[in-house]
């Protein structure tokens, strides 16, 4: 089980995503625990900024959990999708400053998690990819629509295509990282970022912020009807069945 602890030292909030040492992953647990935290961080109005990280190097998040994989069918997909979509715009829309501070695995719900940050800071270890298509399944929670924003629509279709795994380098150069340090010196770029942050005025960066969401209304409405429905396609899809069967027995 994933599991988020909150940390408020002054003006900065940090999300820790922990899983004991295994990646986070994004089940309904942590998709509770992030709520909670981000309503305690709405009503924190010392607040500044966010940090969002895993508590490892290794991994920031990744997507479904073997014990999700072995329970979807299309009586739970559709509860599990607006549940990640009630979370993630709840994230964006919070009116400080939010960063993902990725380090590791960065892929499938993990990645849409760290698209739903205004900024994504990523050591060179890490590594990006949107591959559910490689398990019959789609993005859930608005990470096909967040993916063509930040990287544009071709190289968009490339990825989620392809599903195909970036390095860091690579997500710096086409726009899906935002800022790039070596392991050592990731929480010393990002804590020099924060301040930079900090220097502006903390009502400009909500307006800022609001109106960089103008286009928001796709991660509801029919986005989200469009994303329920084509999920509980797939999971229905004997295809898809057999690719997760074949995907479990490896993994044991």
């Amino acid at each position: 089980m994933t599991a988020v602890a909150l940390n408020v030292a002054a003006d900065l909030a940090t999300l820790t995503l922990s899983a004991g040492g295994k990646p986070p992953t994004l089940d309904h647990d942590l998709l509770d625990g992030l709520d909670a935290a981000i309503e305690a961080i709405e009503k924190s109005p010392q607040v500044r900024a966010v940090i969002l990280r895993g508590d490892t190097d290794k991994y920031f998040a990744v997507g479904a959990n073997i014990n999700a994989l072995k329970t979807l069918d299309e009586s739970t997909m559709a509860r599990w999708v607006e549940h990640g979509h009630a979370v993630f715009n709840r994230l964006e829309r919070l009116v400080v400053p939010t960063l993902a501070r990725v380090s590791g695995w960065c892929v499938g719900g993990g990645l849409e998690l760290a698209m739903a940050c205004d900024l994504i800071i990523a050591s060179e270890s890490a590594k990006f990819g949107q591959p559910e298509a490689k398990l019959g399944f789609i993005t859930g929670w608005g990470g096909a629509a967040r993916l063509r924003d930040r990287v544009g629509a071709g190289r968009a279709r490339l990825l989620l295509l392809t599903g195909r795994t970036i390095d860091a380098a690579e997500a710096l150069r086409i726009g899906l990282a935002d800022a790039l340090f070596a392991p050592e010196a990731l929480d010393a770029g990002l804590a020099a970022l924060v301040d930079e942050i900090r220097g502006n005025a903390p009502g400009a960066l909500a307006d800022m912020k609001r109106l960089a969401a103008v286009r928001e209304a796709a991660f509801s409405g029919a986005y989200l009807a469009a994303e329920r429905g084509l999920s509980l396609s797939r999971i229905a899809d004997p295809d898809t069945r057999q690719r997760i069967h074949e995907f479990l027995n490896r993994k044991r």
